[in-house]
């Protein structure tokens, strides 16, 4: 059990469906890095390649049928580099698991054939005040949802025509529109 997000991209307005909250954390976190040109979520890996990979290594096979592993995150930056990113909740997710193990073997090692970095990252290690600041601003990056003061700092910084501390604390929308509400704000 978990929770899915449906996310629409800010920069191509695609819905993006994420099964988890570590997943949602991580596309903001990725997308706002100006490097990231497109994130593709769930992302199908070749079921034949990844049967090799176990009938190799002497483990068992993934699927059977149409079934296949699918990559949690998989994003193209400028130049068209690829990056490939699974995404766990917690170390202790994998503690007497071996057959999440043996699939996260399989999945690193499909991407090492396909001359992609793999990435294994854990939701109790991402920042979250990031991710969440991320979200909060976001949401006024069309500029034709700002109504007011603070819509209107959050596109800014959406935009990133004002660059704030993202990381350290949840954002004071209150004292920003103070700071930069009278340069920005147009009735």
């Amino acid at each position: 059990m978990g929770v899915t997000h449906n996310i629409v991209d800010w920069k191509h307005g695609r819905t993006v469906e994420l099964l988890s909250e570590g997943e949602a954390w991580l596309y903001y976190i990725l997308r706002w890095d100006d490097s990231v040109e497109d994130i593709r979520e769930q992302f199908p890996i070749d079921l034949d390649t990844t049967n090799q990979i176990a009938d190799k290594a002497g483990i068992m096979r993934v699927a059977k049928g149409l079934d296949c592993m699918t990559t949690d995150l998989l994003v193209t930056s400028h130049g068209n580099k690829l990056e490939a990113y699974s995404v766990k909740a917690g170390r202790a997710d994998l503690d007497g698991n071996p057959r999440s193990v043996e699939k996260l073997w399989i999945e690193k090692m499909y991407w090492q054939l396909k001359g992609v970095p793999w990435k294994l990252v854990y939701k109790e290690d991402m920042n979250r005040v990031f991710a969440d600041n991320i979200r909060l601003c976001i949401e006024y990056y069309d500029v034709k949802r700002v109504h007011d003061q603070i819509g209107a700092v959050k596109h800014c910084i959406a935009t990133k025509q004002i660059s704030v501390d993202m990381e350290s604390a949840p954002l004071d929308f209150e004292k920003l529109v103070q700071l930069y509400g009278g340069k920005i704000w147009q009735k």
